[in-house]
């Protein structure tokens, strides 16, 4: 009997769950049976628009910020440079020679330098990356813009092998500061203003840290001289 119950209420839910995921539902008014009240129902909507109208033109004007990464990202601008500079703080506890317990011991990593060389990258697939990468006191620095149109992805992330190669065993091992947002528009904490590109990184990263900066310096067609994040001109 409970076998009984069990059945026919999984299929009760189960119908239930069919009706209410239909895009259209031809039982308007529910009475289990599709007939002239449900042809009144649908003659109330007959000729008007089905889904999104997409005759009408996207007038949205974007951030800063994103209307400076669209650029980058379709040629419409170029990224001549980019000055970055942080400050990051850690403390670990390590063995000391010929001492039994551990000491806590303090890091504080300071750095800054620009980034001369940008390329844009179009992938088979059709991802878009603005892309860099190359040595700077010795280490390799890169910052990367990226977009993925399969599930409209937004990307940033600058990374810097020094932070591995002088501070280990501090920061995780970590040397990324990097993020990523579907769709538009980003959120707020995503801005460009005369200080440089602001955005949060995501857990995994180098966010929890210190404080990092990122000033880009673009140039477009429009324009022979590079303009950086403070210049309304561009």
């Amino acid at each position: 009997m409970r076998t009984l119950i069990f059945t026919l209420l999984f299929l009760v839910m189960g119908g239930s769950y069919a009706q209410t995921s239909q895009p259209w539902q031809p039982d308007a008014n529910g009475d289990g049976l599709i007939n002239a009240g449900d042809m009144l129902a649908f003659l109330t909507v007959f000729n008007t628009q089905w889904g999104p109208d997409m005759t009408v033109a996207c007038d949205y004007q974007g951030t800063e910020l994103e209307t400076l990464m669209a650029d980058l990202l379709t040629g419409d601008a170029t990224m001549d440079s980019l000055y970055f500079a942080y400050s990051i703080y850690d403390s670990a506890e390590v063995f000391m020679p010929d001492c039994p317990e551990p000491v806590m011991v303090y890091n504080l990593v300071e750095r800054s330098g620009t980034i001369a060389s940008f390329e844009r990258v179009t992938f088979p697939d059709g991802r878009l990356t603005v892309t860099s990468g190359e040595e700077i006191d010795g280490h390799y620095v890169f910052f990367d813009v990226r977009y993925n149109p399969e599930f409209g992805v937004y990307s940033i992330e600058f990374g810097d092998a020094a932070i591995v190669a002088e501070a280990a065993p501090f920061f995780d091992g970590l040397w990324h500061y990097a993020n990523d947002h579907i769709g538009l528009p980003l959120p707020s904490s995503w801005y460009l203003d005369e200080l440089g590109i602001h955005f949060p990184a995501y857990e995994g990263t180098l966010n929890q840290y210190g404080d990092f900066q990122f000033v880009p310096f673009w140039s477009t067609p429009a324009s022979d001289d590079s303009d950086d994040a403070g210049d309304s001109d561009e």
